[in-house]
């Protein structure tokens, strides 16, 4: 028994870990956007078209099929969000060290400069 819930245990770290990962990386998480969009996409159409009138005389498959439409719906824009908030941060950090890494570039052009005019002053 305890060896079945190590397994489950295992694999609900293992889920996390994936997780974590596609969301903290950027080509993963967009992958993962595009995979879900276009599955979507493809479930609305054939809930529309194809299997419209099968899912119309079946009220709880109906029911059912749109519910998991709209849930794949709200995962994509709250996914596409995050991504959103993502980019804007990392956008921010990166513009913070360029400040930073300018500021210091101005500092030692301002010193050379200084030691430029020192040494022809002396001459």
């Amino acid at each position: 028994m305890e060896e079945e819930q190590s397994s489950g245990d295992d694999r609900v770290a293992t889920g996390l870990a994936a997780g974590w990962v596609i969301l903290r990386h950027r080509p993963y998480r967009r992958n993962l956007l595009f995979g879900t969009t276009l599955l979507t996409l493809l479930m609305v159409f054939l809930g529309a078209v194809p299997l419209g009138p099968m899912l119309m005389n079946r009220p709880l498959g109906f029911t059912v099929f749109w519910a998991v439409c709209f849930l794949m719906v709200g995962f994509v824009l709250v996914l596409a969000v995050y991504d959103l908030i993502r980019i804007r941060r990392d956008h921010r950090k990166r513009m913070r060290t360029l400040e930073k890494e300018l500021a210091a570039a101005a500092e030692e052009a301002k010193r050379i400069a200084r030691e430029e005019a020192e040494r022809g002053e002396g001459s």
